[in-house]
């Protein structure tokens, strides 16, 4: 029978030899770890100065381009929408920067805004409740005649889609000629805003200062949750796309926080909403609320609809690229004629 003294002493030896590895192995390996680790860690110590500094000069870069275009708006701006009545309509929670930024723009463009037509959230609710109320109303509100839209139907924003009809031709017109009357056109609006659908933001009152031939969809300031962003967007489309069709041209804005994956921008860019608009991701900027009044005067022009920004699959700008200049010809020399 062994015992308690051998399995004590066993215990000891077992520590013993634990403590001898330790100390011989540290005592081994101490100088090229510690080295090897020293040298990781100062590399790492300059990857992230360089990437600060990279940071930095892209911010700085970042604020002098604002700073240009603030200098440079209204030489850039003056006389590209002169004539031209635009209309803004805003989702909800519309980023209140880039409103007001793209309103300033519009305005220095020679621009009459005639005023907000601010989407309420209700309008979005997909709810067999909702998209019933949306086609009751546009039933009772719809004038007898009234072109149906070129978009696609679609059963689950069916009543959205019924509206959207409804308020495009409330609001704009592509040749002078309204489709409705501006008494018809206020009771559009005026039941739609009863019913909780929209609010009218005219310059004094909840009235638009007439019809617009332009307009100017802007996204919420946050993309829309993952669940009910499909939807969301799809009807925000179908909108801007009745929208594009009645007027002479809509572009559909936003800010890049709000134009990211889930927006209705992303959307249209990325070919998931099968329709061809106008967009500008950035419009938060002076560069981009540039871009957007550019934008309108090419859809003048009869230019196709172009996604425009910073974002990947975008074209940064719509101002034309400047042609090269061409090379001189070698002149010949002269030759000197000889007296016989």
């Amino acid at each position: 029978m062994i015992d308690f003294r051998y399995h004590l002493v066993s215990i000891v030896a077992v520590f013993l030899a634990l403590a001898i590895g330790i100390i011989v192995g540290s005592t081994a390996i101490k100088g090229p770890l510690l080295t090897g680790l020293d040298r990781a860690s100062q590399h790492e110590l300059q990857a992230n100065k360089s990437l600060y500094a990279h940071n930095s000069q892209l911010k700085d870069e970042i604020s002098a381009d604002e700073k240009f275009a603030q200098a440079a708006e209204d030489s850039l701006l003056r006389g590209l929408l002169a004539g031209q009545q635009v209309v803004l309509v805003l989702a909800p929670d519309a980023d209140s920067a880039t409103v007001d930024g793209v309103t300033a723009a519009l305005q220095k463009s020679g621009a009459g805004v005639t005023g907000q037509v601010v989407l309420s959230q209700q309008f979005f609710d997909t709810g067999s409740v909702n998209e019933q109320a949306l086609k009751t109303t546009a039933a009772k509100l719809a004038p007898v005649g009234l072109a149906q839209p070129n978009s696609a139907p679609d059963e689950q924003i069916s009543g959205q889609q019924a509206a959207a009809r409804l308020i495009a031709a409330a609001i704009v017109n592509k040749d002078g000629t309204p489709t409705l009357t501006a008494k018809a056109g206020q009771q559009v609006l005026d039941g739609f805003s009863n019913a909780g659908f929209l609010q009218v933001n005219g310059k004094d009152s909840a009235i638009l200062a007439g019809q617009a031939t332009m307009a100017v969809v802007v996204l919420p300031a946050t993309v829309p949750p993952a669940k009910t962003s499909g939807p969301f967007n799809s009807a925000l489309v179908s909108l801007t796309q009745d929208l594009q069709e009645v007027s002479k041209g809509a572009v559909l804005a936003g800010s890049l926080k709000g134009s990211g994956p889930r927006s209705a921008i992303d959307a249209v860019r990325g070919g998931v909403a099968g329709v061809p608009l106008t967009t500008v991701d950035n419009a938060e900027t002076v560069v981009g609320q540039i871009v957007v009044v550019q934008a309108l005067s090419k859809l003048l022009t009869g230019a196709q609809p172009t996604v425009y920004g910073v974002r990947p699959q975008t074209v940064p700008s719509p101002a034309p690229s400047a042609s090269p200049s061409p090379s001189a010809s070698p002149s010949q020399p002269s030759r000197k004629k000889t007296r016989r």
